[in-house]
């Protein structure tokens, strides 16, 4: 694999296991003073670069799209390799749910499949495809701009300051002050899609690196520190440190993408890169699958959903199963179009 294509297809299968991670780690979503809070609290603030740097990966392999084909042919592209098996995974989950007696046939209709659709009902993980979508149909506006470096450095570093510094520095000090301003262009995954373009084609000197990792590490340990202590002291979950679009998290992941970037440049043992390569043929699917596996092992057996083997051992089980049942479901004609 060329330098470009190894860092991105690792970035791509670290992010994909790290979301698996983050859903057997559910139990984050109920706090308790228990100690499997505090696991988890740590473990959700480690794996949630997953997100933006799926966001990233995907601003660096499509906002040069133009250089390949034209824009008809890259919106052909979205529609058969993520809009279809969204679609059809979605209706998949309804039949799971008639199948388990978790959904009446009296309920269908045409009104109630779109709605399931739409909401991701029952299959909730499936949130991050209305963001992606909405992004597949900006990038166009973005691949079309002809200085990209200089105008996607003006839109990330508008994004940090107006859309995602200011409003943490408010929300945090609970200053009274309503911000009217935001610049939409680089706000929400849009930010992470140009920033992730701007790491991997920029070339980052290493003492900047070195300023990127130590922001990177203070807004983990915000998120993970200040979530735990404002959880407490309320008894709830506290949202203020965290969310993807807010600068704990960016900090976090921009440090994570970078640090993949340079990491790759250093392995240089061919037999790792014949497993990232094997594994990356899978990560897309990954998200389309994992919700299946999981429910399927919890809802007939009696999981322990708290024990640290359950949240960091059952991953690597369901990347397995998704590899095992990914391989066969591509060599069945038709099929194999709903597991890209």
């Amino acid at each position: 694999m060329e330098r470009s294509k190894k860092f991105l297809t690792l970035a791509s299968v670290l992010a994909a296991f790290s979301v698996i991670v983050m859903h057997t780690n559910e139990v984050f979503w109920s706090f308790s003073t228990e100690h499997y809070w505090i696991t988890a609290n740590i473990i959700d603030g480690v794996f949630y670069f997953a997100v933006p740097v799926f966001f990233m990966i995907t601003g660096t392999t499509l906002l040069d799209y133009s250089e390949r084909y034209n824009t008809a042919v890259f919106l052909r592209k979205r529609i058969i390799k993520t809009f279809i098996p969204f679609v059809v995974w979605s209706i998949i989950g309804i039949v799971y749910f008639i199948l388990t007696n978790r959904i009446e046939l009296n309920q269908l209709s045409l009104k109630f499949i779109i709605k399931s659709i739409t909401d991701c009902y029952p299959i909730n993980i499936f949130w991050f495809f209305q963001p992606l979508f909405c992004v597949y149909l900006a990038i166009s506006l973005f691949a079309a701009v002809n200085n990209k470096k200089t105008t996607y450095t003006y839109v990330a570093a508008v994004g940090l300051v107006i859309n995602l510094f200011i409003p943490f520095v408010i929300n945090v000090f609970k200053i009274d002050y309503s911000f009217p301003i935001s610049v939409s262009v680089g706000s929400g995954y849009l930010f992470y899609v140009v920033v992730g373009w701007l790491i991997a084609n920029t070339d980052i000197k290493i003492i900047y690196r070195i300023i990127i990792y130590i922001f990177s590490i203070i807004g983990l340990f915000i998120q993970i520190i200040e979530t735990y202590g404002a959880s407490v002291k309320k008894l709830s979950i506290k949202k203020t440190y965290k969310g993807y679009n807010n600068i704990p998290a960016v900090l976090y992941s921009i440090g994570v993408f970078v640090f993949i970037k340079y990491f790759s440049e250093i392995i240089k043992n061919k037999t790792i890169w014949d497993i990232v390569k094997f594994l990356g043929k899978f990560t897309f699917c990954t998200y389309l699958l994992q919700w299946f596996i999981m429910d399927y092992v919890k809802t007939p057996f009696s999981i322990n959903v708290y024990s640290m083997w359950y949240r960091l051992g059952f991953p690597i089980i369901v990347y397995m199963t998704v590899i095992v049942v990914v391989g066969i479901l591509r060599v069945i004609p038709v099929v194999k179009r709903i597991v890209p």
